[in-house]
């Protein structure tokens, strides 16, 4: 099994990753990199958070995310979904600056409620490129926006600090939008269809590595598998089953990239019968075979 580090609590990947950072909310950090410590690049073991992550990086060091490679260079936001593999490279010397800010579902919510996990994260995507390069105009406006949020957050006496971070980060969700390219994704979960295909996908990113059947993501949500593979489908304009087959590509895609595991090692982990049937799945909808994609 391919060897992954998984943080299911921010303060349990700050601990783990040196951060010396006092968390004033179990659900929010944000903490800026010019005096902290390039987090997580201790080793070369990549690893996934069960929670949410924006970073906004004005000078970087590499990183990978699934199979994306990033250099470390420009000015870029990036929004990570919970699950997507990472890892990165401090080895050499590089000048570092920016921010990044973690937090879960339930922060985004001023009210207590069942249905936080059903909606989709503004600007967060599950399997595509998390990066938006930003223009000088769009660097200065988050610069300052980052910098009242990380201020907000260290007024420990202020009780009214929670709400307004709530309200930064709303802000900052519309910025992005502002700036995206090629193109905005969608926003908050605006009917029933919609709310159903953001939850699939959330339930997709979590567990496309073990389940590969409709039934499984029907069943989670108390659905039928045809009303849930329609809904998909008018959604979307794939099937249930086509995002399943996607995702799973992907997760396969990320541990040849970012880990020295065996085909027969990945074939186990992502739960398929063989290595001969795993490589057979792969070249089918990568159009290419598992060892020739680690090489290229």
């Amino acid at each position: 099994m391919p060897v992954i580090n998984n943080y299911t609590d921010i303060n349990e990947f700050l601990t783990a990753s040196d951060i010396d950072i006092q968390m004033r909310f179990r659900d929010f950090v944000i903490f800026q990199w010019d005096d902290r410590k390039i987090y997580n690049c201790l080793n070369d073991i990549p690893y996934r958070n069960h929670f949410f992550e924006i970073t906004f990086q004005q000078n970087g060091h590499p990183v990978k995310l699934d199979h994306y490679n990033f250099s470390g260079e420009g000015n870029k936001l990036f929004f990570v979904n919970p699950y997507r593999l990472q890892s990165c490279d401090a080895d050499g010397a590089y000048s570092v600056n920016g921010f990044t800010i973690l937090f879960t579902p339930e922060f985004l919510h001023t009210a207590p409620t069942g249905h936080y996990k059903q909606q989709e994260v503004p600007l967060s995507n599950y399997f595509s490129n998390p990066e938006i390069v930003l223009t000088e105009k769009a660097t200065a406006e988050f610069t300052a926006l980052f910098k009242k949020m990380s201020e907000e957050y260290q007024q420990e006496d202020n009780s009214f600090s929670r709400s307004i971070i709530q309200h930064y980060l709303q802000i900052v969700f519309l910025l992005a939008q502002k700036y995206a390219e090629p193109e905005p994704v969608t926003g908050p979960v605006a009917n029933r269809p919609q709310e159903i295909y953001n939850r699939f996908m959330n339930l997709v990113q979590q567990y496309s590595r073990q389940q590969s059947g409709v039934r499984f993501y029907a069943d989670k949500m108390h659905l039928t598998t045809k009303h849930l593979s329609s809904t998909i489908k008018t959604i979307s304009g794939m099937t249930a089953l086509q995002i399943i087959h996607n995702a799973r590509i992907h997760h396969a895609k990320s541990l040849l990239r970012q880990t020295s595991s065996t085909i027969s090692e990945i074939a186990d982990s992502l739960h398929f019968e063989n290595p001969d049937y795993f490589s057979a799945f792969f070249k089918k909808h990568a159009g290419i075979n598992p060892l020739k994609y680690r090489q290229s």
